[in-house]
């Protein structure tokens, strides 16, 4: 059993003893919620405390969301076109969607390359994004879903480069790629 007098805890047994766990964690009576979790041992599932119930966190085998991106910041002038930003992303994952974030409206378009750590840099020929570059037309955002053409699967230890083609207005313009954990 956890020791309740701590802020925080985390648990791990079946369903059946968290169903049974009492007493269910505190409330606590001011500040934020501390964080209590509690992990499956027979189905492999993580749940957190509401404050009233056990929520389902993530299922076991489930794809773990997360976004990986760069920022582009002209410190207070327009961006120029062509800056590139490095990521190295550890783990396998395939892309979901792309997002553009911009301080004001105005138009943006980006090149996005991937290949091997043994292989950084990556260049122009690494282009993953066929002729569906990220794109912000005389807008302060926008998303991409369908990613037409695009090369969406990632293998551990790849390098991203984002590379501003284009680029009007814009001071801070942030691009963000959606992935799932494989």
């Amino acid at each position: 059993m956890p020791d309740l007098s701590l802020n925080r805890f985390v648990a791990r047994g079946t369903n059946a003893e968290r169903l049974a766990f009492t007493p269910d964690p505190p409330t606590p009576a001011s500040g934020p919620d501390p964080g209590y979790v509690f992990y499956e041992t027979d189905t492999g599932d993580f749940y957190a405390w509401d404050g009233a119930a056990w929520d389902l966190v993530n299922a076991a085998g489930a794809a773990l969301p997360g976004t990986i991106g760069a920022t582009f910041d002209g410190g207070g002038s327009a961006l120029t076109a062509g800056a590139v930003r490095y990521v190295l992303v550890p783990y396998a994952h395939t892309i979901t969607a792309n997002y553009m974030l911009a301080d004001q409206s105005g138009s943006a378009v980006v090149d996005v390359w991937r290949d091997t750590y043994a292989n950084y840099p990556p260049t122009v020929a690494d282009s993953i994004t066929a002729s569906a570059k990220p794109t912000l037309s005389s807008a302060i955002k926008s998303t991409d879903s369908t990613l037409t053409g695009w090369s969406t699967s990632g293998a551990a230890d790849t390098i991203y480069a984002f590379k501003l083609d284009s680029v009007s207005t814009i001071q801070v313009l942030t691009v963000q790629l959606v992935v799932t954990r494989d």
